[in-house]
Parts: C-alpha cells; sequence; structure tokens
C-alpha cells in the first residue's frame, strides 16, 4: 500500500517531468526553426543524423530526473553550433562532397546507370519507386534521372511522355529475377517474355529491367546495353483487372 507522503512525492516527480518536457519541446522546436525548414523535409545525410542525436538527447533529461536539465538543453544547443558550422564549412565545394556527396546521373539517354546504382547499394527497384514518386511510371517518361544527395530523384520529363505512355507499366524482370508476383497478378505468360528476351541473344540473368504494359510494349534494359522499347505483336499479355 502506498502512504500520503509516497503518492504526494509520486505526483510532485510527475509534475517536475511535465514541467522538464515542456521546457526541452520549446527548445528542440526552436532550434528546429533556427536549422531551417528543410530539417522538417528533404534532409541531407549529416542534418538526418543530428535529428536522431536530438531526439535521444532530448529523450534521457526529460525522464530521469537525476540527470540535471541544464545537460540536456547544453547537448541540444551544442548540436545547432555543429549544425551551423557544418553549413559555413559546406560552402566549400569538396568539403560539401565529403559530408553530403553529390548528385550522381542514374538515368540518361543510353538508359539506367546501373554502376551509379550499386555504387550507391541502390537496386533498379528502388530506382523504379522513386521514379513513381515524381509522377512518372516509365523512363520512357524522361530524358534525365539524377539522384539528390538527400536521397530524392530529379527528372527531366520528355515534353511528349504523356502520349507515349497511356498504360501503366508492370515490372517482370528486375536485376535479373522475375517479379512472380506481378506476373501471376497480370497472368503474363513467362515463356512469351522468354522467348523475346531469347532472340536479344540474352538470358533472363541478364536482363537489368524489363516491365510490360497493357499495350504489349516492352521496355528492357540488359546488364551490358542501353535502354529500349519494342512492342510484342500477337494477343495482350496483361488484362485489366
Amino acid at each position: 500500500m502506498y502512504n500520503k507522503s509516497t503518492i504526494k512525492q509520486n505526483k510532485s516527480d510527475m509534475l517536475i517531468i511535465f514541467f522538464r518536457a515542456i521546457i526541452l519541446f520549446t527548445i528542440l522546436l526552436i532550434v528546429m526553426r533556427l536549422m531551417g525548414k528543410r530539417q522538417l523535409g528533404e534532409m541531407e545525410p549529416f542534418e538526418l543524423v543530428i535529428t536522431l542525436v536530438l531526439s535521444e538527447l532530448a529523450c534521457i533529461p526529460m525522464s530521469d530526473r537525476n540527470i540535471p536539465l541544464s545537460y540536456g538543453i547544453v547537448a541540444i544547443l551544442s548540436m545547432l553550433v555543429i549544425h551551423q558550422v557544418i553549413l559555413i564549412l559546406s560552402k566549400n565545394s569538396n568539403v560539401q562532397k565529403l559530408i553530403s556527396g553529390k548528385a550522381v546521373v542514374v538515368y540518361d539517354k543510353k538508359g539506367i546507370n546501373l554502376y551509379a546504382l550499386k555504387q550507391m547499394n541502390m537496386q533498379v527497384a528502388d530506382l523504379l519507386q522513386a521514379l513513381r514518386t515524381t509522377g512518372h511510371f516509365s523512363f520512357e517518361e524522361i530524358l534525365y534521372g539524377v539522384m539528390e544527395t538527400n536521397g530524392q530523384l530529379t527528372v527531366v520529363p520528355k515534353r511528349d511522355f504523356e502520349q507515349r505512355q497511356q498504360t501503366l507499366p508492370v515490372p517482370i524482370i528486375l536485376d535479373g529475377k522475375w517479379d512472380e508476383e506481378d506476373i501471376e497478378r497480370n497472368k503474363v505468360d513467362k515463356k512469351v517474355i522468354e522467348d523475346f528476351v531469347r532472340k536479344c541473344g540474352y538470358r533472363i540473368k541478364d536482363v537489368a529491367m524489363l516491365t510490360l504494359d497493357q499495350e504489349n510494349r516492352i521496355v528492357v534494359q540488359f546488364m551490358r546495353g542501353e535502354l529500349f522499347c519494342k512492342t510484342i505483336q500477337g494477343g495482350k499479355l496483361i488484362h485489366e483487372h
């Protein structure tokens, strides 16, 4: 059973934690605002690290009364100083590349830059996902694609891309492997695709990416070669659901 003094002490501790949380939240909010609006959205690698560290620095003194509140405040303000110092140093292009890396062209007129993807530990599926976030669903629709240092893909679209792609392309082969889930969902005849790849002089494991739409239009790039498009004649390989 708790006595009255214990209950009173617990209420006092909870009230102290409550006010510590308000103080730290206010300081964090001010620091985040001083870091700039980009801190809330498109973060550079060092900004993401600072954000993660800030969350830990705020949580510990917020809940542990044994740690002086001033320690947490000093640590949070130190992160602000580090952020500002890095921004100043980043004005030098060499330092900027060292801290944040550099933008990489991952797609051009020759197709997907597979070497660049490998250097960034990315797969073709990751690039396709990034492409869709830009509002485009096929590489036919763009001229260039650049992976920014904050991890977002920037594209230069073709002027007539809306006329080029009228149906949603489905990934059939990515990084030399069948996408069994999409093949089953769209009832794609794998033999037709295998025959197409074989006629091109390659094997399935040599295919970096192959997509297919409802008009039987294939967009393909082999591990060694440029991206190209071709329409397979015959019955529809993909049917609307």
